[in-house]
């Protein structure tokens, strides 16, 4: 499914949104290859990329701008209030993955850190 997010029925804070997590989805991708992370569902990244952001922003945009207002009746929340708080939960799921990796790579860097300091520490030198 394709979907011009630059469309101008999106609205900027949306467009925004967007953007980041494109660019999220292309760390967390790039950063899982690095690292081969047995924890990232790289279906589950496919999915957001190519089903569920363009199906979410279609979604909105298909909506009559004459019925919007319907869903601030029955909501209390614009339609692009909504579109925002759902990229925004798709957010904060791709920051919790790029936390993880991210302690991934603190906690290999820790282990290497704790082995060089055992392995060369001065005191393990005899002629000193």
């Amino acid at each position: 499914m394709r979907v011009a997010y630059d469309d101008d029925r999106i609205p900027d804070s949306a467009q925004k949104r967007i953007g980041k997590i494109l660019t999220s989805l292309d760390e967390v991708q790039t950063a899982a290859a690095r690292e081969q992370a047995a924890g990232i569902n790289r279906f589950e990244l496919d999915q957001m990329r190519d089903l569920h952001l363009p199906k979410l922003v279609k979604s909105y945009i298909d909506i009559p701008p004459a019925h919007r207002a319907e869903i601030f009746r029955k909501t209390g929340k614009s339609a692009s209030f909504i579109l925002d708080e759902s990229l925004d939960k798709m957010q904060d799921k791709l920051d919790d993955m790029l936390r993880s990796l991210a302690q991934h790579d603190l906690d290999a860097f820790t282990h290497n850190t704790q082995f060089i300091g055992q392995r060369y520490s001065d005191k393990d030198n005899p002629f000193l």
